[in-house]
């Protein structure tokens, strides 16, 4: 929006910088009477009932008008455009008419609002002349024919007797015409003397000190008003198009899918705290897992819509873990953070491992610091061939095993959105819970990936809600691989079953830590030697083939 209004203002500037300097100047002419007695109109309500002046700010913008004041400023310009440049306003109850003229120069200006008063008033006395003389001559047309009968009247008594009846009535006739010759002389003796007012200049044009136009602050104000109005239009049409899904209730009324709960912006990117904020909404989200699932569902798929949900997964598994439950963890994908969150030596057998028959299930498991009762299957050192290997029957039989002797396993898929692994597991999984990322979601992946669960009947019972992202972070440990022949020979203790596999031993490979030189650069290095510094250790089952569980420890030289 802020962005629209100050395109806005930039639109007023450039039109204001594209506009040509105009300069208005204003004269003001009180109209009068003429003086002739028929001069009287039917006048409008605001004017007096002498003079209709509506009527004579139109006369001010006549050819006859128009052309006299050209003449008088030597203008070449069309009688068109110099009315065009007049502009007349009648004041509320005044006999005063406003004459305002425009032009790119200030004298321009000036001398143009003069000479159309001028030449207005000029015009209107004129044709108050031409009215008395017209007047003139109908009176003086009327006398002539009336002086003729009086002297054809007068001639004639000569032949009358006096005291007859004719006589009387030529003398009547006598007297009449000589008074109708008399009112009619007296007429035109009267328009030859009327005096002629058609008005006059009361205040005169002034040079204008500054442009009437543009006007800076109108455009400036016009330009940030149509930015805002588009701006509006802009986002109401974002908000209408946009799928994007930025609130449980917009989840809800959109895709049909409930929130379970709502995890609230942190700055923790591992594990959260029990006791903060995101800490509670996970602690919330197990309790209404716990409640809404049965007792025989036990495999929960988490996969994210369009992003890694391995957060939810890792923080799920630990809470369900702080309340005593046997949790297994597997993460399928190599862009889960999962082993950097928990602590978890990432150079370590994990799936793809175990699925290809290289290591044992109680070898791959690792447990986080701090949750006994957690354990966690990492992608293993080769993600695309455990994506490949979750097709075959191997995946059943792993899942078969971790479900008779875990109470939840957690599986942790890959983006729906993205690849198809998603509905590959979740056809091996009782649930399925999505994450959806606030403001980056679009409800066309959630209905897709709606979609794929429903086509391999898995319940999806609702989502989880996170911020849209987390600033993320890599932290390097002096983690060290077990050597094979510093395995314990006791079974480890521990409830996961084994599954029947090959390889008894987990891999020992390379690991990262930080560079001595304080670089800050990780280098390879072998698995640590007794004594050699901070380690961790892991006792995992020898490779009988039975189940077992690693144990964890940190020691420090």
């Amino acid at each position: 929006m802020a962005l629209a209004v100050l395109l806005g203002l930039a639109g007023g500037v450039w039109y204001t910088s594209t506009q040509p300097l105009v300069y208005r100047s204003t004269t003001e002419v009180l109209v009068t009477p003429t003086g002739v007695d028929d001069d009287a109109v039917s006048a409008s309500s605001r004017t007096r009932a002498e003079i209709n002046l509506d009527t004579e700010a139109q006369l001010l913008t006549s050819t006859a008008v128009v052309a006299r004041a050209a003449d008088t400023l030597g203008l070449d310009s069309s009688v068109e455009d110099l009315a065009d440049r007049v502009r007349v306003t009648v004041p509320p109850n005044t006999e005063v008419l406003s004459i305002a003229f425009t032009a790119n120069t200030a004298s321009v200006a000036q001398e143009g609002a003069n000479a159309f008063a001028v030449a207005y008033l000029t015009n209107r006395g004129e044709a108050a002349k031409a009215e008395i003389a017209t007047r003139q001559q109908s009176r003086q047309a009327q006398v002539l024919p009336l002086t003729e009968s009086l002297r054809a009247v007068t001639d004639s008594l000569v032949g009358l007797a006096p005291g007859s009846a004719a006589r009387a009535v030529a003398e009547a006739q006598v007297q009449s015409l000589s008074s109708q010759i008399a009112v009619l002389t007296a007429e035109v003796n009267a328009l030859a003397s009327t005096p002629l007012t058609p008005g006059r200049i009361i205040t005169e044009a002034t040079l204008p000190s500054r442009p009437s136009s543009p006007v800076v602050p109108v455009n400036l104000a016009g330009g940030a008003m149509l930015g805002f109005l588009l701006g509006c239009v802009l986002a109401l049409h974002r908000q209408r198009s946009d799928r994007r899904l930025r609130s449980a209730e917009e989840v809800t009324r959109v895709t049909g899918l409930s929130v379970l709960v709502t995890i609230p912006e942190s700055s923790e990117v591992w594990l959260a705290d029990p006791t903060s904020a995101a800490g509670r909404g996970y602690v919330r989200l197990r309790n209404v897992l716990t409640a809404r699932v049965a007792p025989d569902a036990r495999i929960i798929l988490i996969a994210g819509i369009d992003a890694d949900g391995s957060e939810v997964a890792d923080n799920l598994a630990a809470t369900l873990a702080r309340t005593g439950a046997e949790v297994v963890l597997v993460s399928t994908h190599a862009g889960s953070a999962t082993a950097q969150r928990l602590g978890l030596a990432r150079r370590w057998a994990g799936l793809s491992e175990v699925l290809g028959g290289q290591a044992t299930t109680s070898a791959a498991l690792q447990v986080p610091p701090g949750l006994e009762t957690l354990r966690v299957l990492i992608p293993g050192q080769d993600p695309q061939r455990a994506a490949d290997l979750l097709e075959t029957e191997a995946a059943a039989n792993l899942l078969s095993g971790l479900r008779r002797s875990a109470r939840y396993v957690i599986l942790e898929a890959p983006p729906a959105s993205s690849s198809a692994q998603a509905q590959t597991l979740a056809a091996l999984a009782d649930i399925a819970l999505v994450v959806i990322r606030a403001r980056t979601t679009s409800a066309n992946d959630v209905d897709d990936a709606i979609e794929q669960f429903t086509a391999v009947r898995t319940p999806l019972i609702g989502s989880v809600l996170v911020p849209p992202g987390r600033r993320q972070q890599r932290r390097w440990g002096r983690w060290a691989i077990p050597s094979p022949s510093r395995q314990s020979s006791d079974p480890p203790s521990s409830n996961i079953a084994a599954l029947p596999e090959n390889a008894t031993q987990p891999l020992a490979v390379p690991i990262e830590r930080p560079n001595r030189s304080g670089d800050g650069l990780p280098h390879q290095t072998k698995r640590s030697k007794q004594g050699s510094g901070p380690r961790r250790t892991q006792t995992p089952a020898a490779g009988d083939g039975n189940a077992g569980r690693g144990s964890v420890s940190r020691s420090a030289r």
